[in-house]
């Protein structure tokens, strides 16, 4: 009697004493090395949200693998190669994370940082420096995986968006404007020779610096050729604001398109409706509405949680780690990093936007998979009128812009 009590006692017991001497599972250790302080904290706390959505949505689905998901921050401030460096150790070495999911960090230096370890890294970077540095060692850097196609592709892409608007260009005249960096020169070129392959005529083409205060100069310039497009892609909030408004003192009738920097932050704020008609692109997320309900669904958490909207990288951020995350279900190992950047490399992956993607040869996202949303300010919003061959935005009519009536 005795001994069958005992042995009811442990079977009821026998659980609850499992469960307290029985650790729960280490979480897996997301890495997100990004700007938190400093000039560039803007976009690496947009990108941050990015990451921790995803990591929230795994977690909430049952984690990875029977393991909940944990990110690990790390300050890279100004984004100096010492920080980058130090950041990339951190990561591997001090942390032990099982992958990293960066922004830009230089032009190259972040793909040395990072492809020493094996751990799958992704960066948000679009530039063509950082892919001539996995050109040049393939194997060394097998881990690095960019989350978009570099600047010169991008040019061209906005280039025939600008060549489908139903508007007439008798004169094929084109100014260009870049700043004084990498990327800038690099869409600058690609902007160039399409335009020259398409038999226009550049009549300017100039590299400015930053911080330009005085834009009348080169506007008068402008103004002089007469082009019938303006492209100008800086990466500065009051660079682009500046140049708009003394544009806008007398503006020639061309269309504008400012690029990339019409969706940096403080741009539409400070402009409202005195930016209509104004032309831009992002790369990766249409903003603020998207293509199919689940990406909709999407903003529409990002915006629930932050009370504010995405920026592109945001989204693309969002799918590294799912892009990731996938690869360790199907190889069932999160340590067996060779065997993980293998699927990736060799699997397609559909995105919330409706998108199959696939990394190629250079281990980048082409343009052609990943579309860029185009955008037109309508009514001081910025309204997606393209995003690739997707018909739905034909509701979201080009309009003329003012300056040109």
């Amino acid at each position: 009697m005795n001994k069958c009590f005992y042995v009811l006692i442990f079977i009821v017991l026998s659980p609850i004493l499992f469960f307290r001497i029985t650790p729960a599972a280490e979480p897996i250790k997301v890495g997100a090395p990004l700007c938190f302080t400093g000039p560039y904290s803007y976009d690496g706390l947009s990108l941050y949200r990015g990451i921790k959505l995803a990591v929230d949505e795994i977690n909430k689905m049952g984690g990875l693998l029977g393991r909940d998901l944990e990110i690990v921050k790390f300050d890279t401030r100004d984004l100096a190669p010492e920080r980058v460096i130090q950041a990339a150790y951190h990561m591997a070495v001090h942390e032990q994370v099982d992958s990293i999911h960066g922004g830009w960090a230089g032009w190259g230096q972040d793909v040395r940082a990072y492809g020493k370890y094996d751990i799958p890294f992704f960066m948000f970077d679009s530039s063509s420096k950082s892919i001539a540095v996995i050109q040049n060692d393939p194997v060394q850097y097998f881990n690095v995986f960019q989350l978009n196609d570099v600047e010169r592709n991008q040019a061209i892409d906005t280039f025939d968006f600008m060549m489908s608007l139903p508007i007439q260009h008798p004169e094929k005249k084109i100014a260009i404007v870049v700043a004084d960096d990498y990327w800038s020169i690099d869409a600058g070129s690609g902007m160039r020779d399409r335009a020259i392959e398409s038999g226009w005529d550049v009549v300017i083409h100039e590299t400015v610096p930053y911080d330009t205060v005085n834009w009348f100069p080169l506007l008068t310039k402008i103004r002089k050729a007469e082009p019938a497009i303006i492209y100008v892609e800086i990466v500065s909030s009051t660079d682009i604001i500046t140049f708009f408004r003394q544009f806008k003192e007398m503006p020639p009738k061309s269309l504008l398109n400012l690029g990339y920097g019409l969706t940096l932050p403080g741009v539409i704020e400070e402009l409202g409706d005195e930016a209509n008609g104004l032309l831009g692109a992002s790369t990766s997320m249409p903003l603020p509405i998207a293509p199919t309900p689940e990406a909709q669904l999407w903003i529409d958490q990002y915006k629930n949680a932050y009370q504010t909207g995405p920026t592109s990288g945001s989204f693309a951020v969002y799918t590294g780690v799912m892009i990731w995350a996938e690869a360790v279900r199907n190889i069932g190992d999160v340590k067996n990093y060779a065997a993980i950047c293998k699927y990736i490399k060799a699997t397609a992956y559909k995105c919330l936007d409706g998108n199959t993607v696939q990394f190629d040869s250079d281990n980048k996202i082409p343009i052609k998979l990943w579309p860029r949303p185009h955008f037109q300010v309508q009514d001081g919003q910025l309204i997606t009128i393209s995003y690739g061959p997707d018909k739905r935005y034909r509701s979201y009519q080009f309009q003329r812009p003012p300056w040109m009536e």
